[in-house]
């Protein structure tokens, strides 16, 4: 038992350490091969940690009691039945260029089901080296942003302003694609604002890791993710605001946090504001007492800050491309445009479901689907993008 408990310590450390500090340790060739040497490091891992869980595996029931486990033994079974369906079922088992087939779908699922059975110790000690971790991760998209090609990921003589621009995409820190790295630093600061909202000063040294993960956001812009942290600030007092100097505590935080991820994107007098709201908040907490009950008070305040996001979005004329399609939607204007050619891109996936309705034609096969790709003239680029 001794031996799985130390097990998982180690896997989840290994996992914070090489997959988000994977180039610091990998070959070269750069972004080139980053995905390969990440899915290879991946498997490396995993696949030595679920045969170590084999002798003392947690009880059956375990395995199946939740609605998370039951729909992840539910996407296991129809992935496997899908690849051997599959009329490619070479790239549907081992992947295509995402390295996204059956085996590497097999791992996540069973990794998470192994993990969600298990009791985690050293739950602190765990978040600190993957706090560890990002922060080194967001020291090198700080450079990339700046300019600089540390660890030369980028080509020689390129570098993360040519993004779209001398190559079509982008790219940034030690995930590869700039959505990606995003979407890990957008759940890491959603994770750090949240241990410091539970926990207060004794958390106080991921204040560092939430902030730089934010700014990074802001400056790479990408949507997506800056959006799921907006709303995992908004929402946080639901659950987790009860007392006043929780609330006080909350309006620090976001005031901060939103300061940093919207930084580029607001006028002076925007910045000046947060921060003195961040002040005040902290003043604030120092006069009022703890005792009271402000669930009901937190809960008008989340919702009346939605309404003011949604009437932002709705009424916003500037040039933010985001923003203003948000706006667009929220009038019910849909083109095939939006979201760089997401709309479109579903559009052509929809059309290609009744072909093979119920059994898909495996994992990581779309590309293989023979869809019309969504193309667009980048004038920066010179050329037809596809």
């Amino acid at each position: 038992m001794r031996l799985q408990r130390y097990a998982v310590i180690g896997y989840l450390a290994a996992m914070c350490a090489f997959l988000l500090a994977a180039p610091y340790f990998a070959p070269g060739g750069g972004y080139t091969v980053i995905t390969a040497c990440k899915a290879a490091v991946y498997a490396g891992l995993t696949l030595p940690f679920l045969l170590l869980s084999l002798p003392a595996p947690p009880p059956l029931r375990d395995l199946f009691r939740g609605p998370a486990r039951l729909l992840a033994w539910g996407m296991l079974f129809f992935c496997l039945l899908s690849a051997l369906c599959s009329p490619w079922k070479g790239a549907a088992f081992a992947g295509g260029s995402r390295r996204e087939g059956f085996f590497h779908l097999a791992l996540y699922l069973l990794s998470f089901l192994l993990l969600s059975c298990r009791e985690i110790r050293h739950r602190r000690a765990l978040t600190a080296v993957f706090a560890c971790a990002v922060l080194l991760l967001d020291g090198l998209c700080l450079l990339q942003l700046a300019g600089r090609n540390p660890l030369g990921l980028y080509p020689p003589g390129m570098r993360w302003a040519d993004a779209n621009v001398r190559y079509a995409g982008a790219y940034l820190g030690t995930v590869g694609n700039a959505a990606f790295t995003g979407a890990v630093l957008s759940s890491a600061a959603a994770l750090f604002f949240l241990c410091l909202l539970r926990e207060g000063s004794a958390a106080l040294p991921l204040l560092l890791p939430l902030l730089l993960s934010a700014g990074v956001l802001g400056a790479m812009d990408v949507t997506a993710p800056l959006l799921a942290l907006l709303a995992v600030m908004l929402l946080a007092p639901v659950p987790f605001v009860h007392r006043p100097d929780q609330l006080c505590r909350w309006a620090f935080l976001a005031a901060l946090t939103a300061a940093a991820l919207l930084w580029g994107l607001l006028p002076a007098a925007g910045r000046l504001g947060l921060l003195l709201a961040a002040w005040a908040a902290a003043a604030a907490r120092r006069v009022l007492r703890p005792e009271g009950d402000v669930r009901v008070p937190a809960l008008c305040l989340t919702g009346l800050l939605c309404l003011g996001a949604l009437a932002a979005a709705f009424f916003y004329r500037g040039g933010y491309t985001p923003l203003r399609e948000a706006g667009e939607l929220l009038r019910g204007r849909v083109t095939e445009e939006m979201g760089s050619g997401r709309v479109y891109i579903w559009k052509q996936v929809l059309s290609a479901l009744p072909g093979r309705l119920l059994l898909g034609t495996g994992p990581d096969t779309l590309a293989l689907r023979g869809l019309p790709p969504y193309s667009f003239d980048s004038p920066a680029m010179g050329k037809t993008v596809t």
